[in-house]
Parts: C-alpha cells; structure tokens; sequence
C-alpha cells in the first residue's frame, strides 16, 4: 500500500480532538487491527505502548520531556485497575519541572496491582501509603486519577532519585505550596529506611526563590564553590526599571543570569524580549554592574563553567577594591 494514501485514511478515520488513541478508540472509529498493523509498519503511527498510539507526524514534534508526558499518559489510558502514581510519574501529573528522570511509570501498591505487573516500562514501588499521602487529580489524558500528594512524590523522588534531579521537582514543589514541616515529618517517619539521608539532604538544599530547571541547577554547581553565597532573585531599580537578578553579589555589584529559552519565548515575542533584556543590562552595566551569562550548554560542562564564575568573581572584587 502507498504510504501517503495509509497516512490520508489514518488521518480521515483518527478520532478527533485527541493526541493519544486507544486501539479501542480507532477501532470504533473504523480503523481497525489490519490498518493499525500496516499504518505503525509504515511509521503513519507510532504505538508508544501497547493499546495506545499517536500519529507519526505529532510523535516526531514533540521534544524529549514531552514523548515522557505522552509515555505516561499513555499507561493512563490503557492500565486496568486504580493504580496510584507515585515518584516522578506524580510529579509529572501534578505539573512539576522533572528533568532527566526517564520516561518509566511509577505506580507505589502494598503488592505488585492486578494487570500491570509485566509492562518492562512500569516501576512498581511496594509500600502501604499512610492516610493522607495520596489524592484524585484529573489528568492531561482526562481520566481522573490517583496520585501521591505534592509533599510525598517530592520525599519519593529525594529518597530514590539523583540529587539534582530531585532537587528540581523540590524547589518547583515550593513554588507550587507544598509544605516544608509536612515534607520533614514524613522523612522523619521513614527513619530507618533506604534513601532516608538522601531525602534529607535534598530537603535542606531546596530553595522556591528558584524559579527554573536552569536556575535549579545553577544554584547547585554554585552550591560547592568557595565563594559567598549569592542573593536569588535580588530586585535592582535601573532609571525607574526594576530588574530581577537570577543570583547576585550586591557586594560586588555582580549578576549571573540563566538563560534559558523559556525567559525569551514563553511571553512575548523574541525580538520584543531581547530587546527589553539588552536595554535593562545596558542600564545596569552604567551603574558598574558585571554579567556571567549561563545557557544549558554550559551546565553539561560544570568544572568549566565554575572556572568562568571564579573569574568573574575575581575580577568584580579588583574592581570593587
């Protein structure tokens, strides 16, 4: 069969107004096992889990994080039962920054649940949830389901996830309302357990005051330098314009900003924000203010990046001297 004409039915015959369909959902609609086989042989769909499918065309445009939130909310659509979502499958579903996480599904059970224990992708977590550590949110998929609660899924991923991973989920969990005491009681009752130091040691490193995964991060390599600690997110007037500093040294009249896509992209157009963001640092640079720009680039090279803020750090103390 000809791709284009497979790939014109696909499209004719998919449900409309959704991203991810059932094989039920396309059965329904007409397209039945034989197009389904031909149509994910010719790559017009791709079946991201078995039962579940998404066209071609949508798969390939979606960036990294975003085929995880697909994975995820696929199981969401297929599994049998109740599961509860727990670790980074909840902090997913509650809308948490998760970086470099993986793409498994996290399902937390007193036993391994009826009908899910064989999927390669699902990580199942065997704990009896203590009351009040799970809820009902309604996901991205639509069906409602059940999820540990913002304080828990970030004890969950401190315990068993990577430092700065966690740390990640952590800090946007603040941003977000979640309660430092609550987080600390719930460690405090996993004394004993795997991973309870580390959750620990994730809890006093968080800080809301970042407000990005980059900001996260950065935070984290400047963390272990022998240098003063920076002000987050310090407020400096410029000819009647207030800037807001990712981290600064006002002792030093030193900023290092991270500059992620998302400060330039995400509310008003490119050319509009780059322009207000040279003109504010042109403001600033006048009143003897020195810059270290980070991007995401330089995060994959920390003992570099360090180097360049020791630099900097020096040479903004000469010129404070």
């Amino acid at each position: 069969m000809d791709v284009q004409k497979i790939g014109a039915r696909v499209a004719k015959l998919w449900p409309s107004g959704i991203m991810i369909a059932t094989t039920a959902q396309l059965d329904e609609a007409g397209c039945g096992d034989r197009l389904l086989t031909v149509a994910v042989r010719m790559r017009v769909l791709v079946r991201i889990r078995r039962g579940a499918y998404v066209r071609a065309e949508t798969w390939d445009a979606l960036k990294p994080w975003e085929q995880s939130k697909f994975l995820l909310m696929a199981h969401i659509l297929t599994v049998s039962g109740h599961p509860v979502y727990s670790h980074f499958s909840a902090a997913r579903l509650h809308g948490l920054d998760v970086w470099n996480c993986g793409d498994e599904v996290h399902l937390t059970s007193p036993s391994t649940p009826s009908g899910t224990g064989v999927a390669a992708d699902v990580v199942h977590h065997h704990l009896q949830l203590p009351a009040g550590s799970a809820g009902r949110i309604t996901s991205a998929a639509g069906p409602r389901v059940r999820v540990t609660s913002l304080e828990r899924t970030v004890v969950d991923c401190a315990r068993f996830g990577g430092f700065a991973q966690a740390v990640v989920i952590g800090d946007h969990a603040l941003r977000r309302g979640a309660s430092m005491e609550t987080m600390m009681a719930m460690v405090s009752g996993l004394t004993g357990r795997r991973g309870v130091k580390r959750a620990r040691r994730v809890l006093a490193a968080l800080n809301e005051a970042s407000e990005s995964v980059g900001e996260s991060r950065t935070r984290l390599v400047l963390a272990v330098m022998d240098i003063p600690a920076p002000v987050l997110q310090l407020r400096i007037q410029a000819n009647g314009t207030e800037y807001r500093a990712d981290f600064a040294w006002p002792e030093l009249k030193l900023i290092l900003e991270f500059d992620g896509q998302g400060k330039y992209f995400n509310y008003r157009p490119t050319a509009e924000a780059l322009l207000a963001e040279r003109r504010r640092e042109s403001l600033l640079v006048e009143q003897g203010w020195r810059f270290i720009r980070v991007v995401w680039d330089d995060l994959a090279r920390p003992e570099d990046l360090r180097r360049r803020i020791y630099r900097a750090v020096a040479e903004a103390r000469r010129a404070a001297a």
